[in-house]
């Protein structure tokens, strides 16, 4: 639900009204959601059935388990997911540098795709 939600063109904080409207709780078992749990769950490549084992920013060294899960987003959709997060983010990586575009994203302003 939460990635036909943003497929569909709701932001991370429609996604939690439409939560909280619908009473579906947080993983936590709580009626408030926060944006970093959306956040999360829409960057997590788990709900496409691969799960990476020991990645970490530490060592080069991880490990890709495919089929172990059950998926409940294709592959292709998580990747439309994460040039649309990509798109609207505010934050581009210049090198090894992170920095802030100097005009935020706005739903209203047409983007070449």
């Amino acid at each position: 639900m939460i990635f036909d939600l943003y497929l569909g063109g709701q932001s991370v904080i429609g996604i939690i009204k439409e939560l909280e409207k619908q009473k579906i709780l947080s993983p936590t078992g709580k009626a408030k959601w926060c944006k970093r749990t959306i956040d999360v769950m829409l960057s997590n490549e788990k709900y496409t059935g691969n799960v990476e084992l020991l990645k970490s920013g530490k060592s080069e060294v991880h490990y890709l388990a495919s089929g172990n899960n059950p998926a409940i987003i294709s592959k292709e959709s998580f990747k439309v997911v994460q040039i649309e997060k990509a798109q609207k983010s505010n934050v581009i990586k210049d090198g090894n540098e992170r920095k802030r575009k100097s005009e935020k994203y706005s739903s209203k302003k047409k983007y070449n795709q």
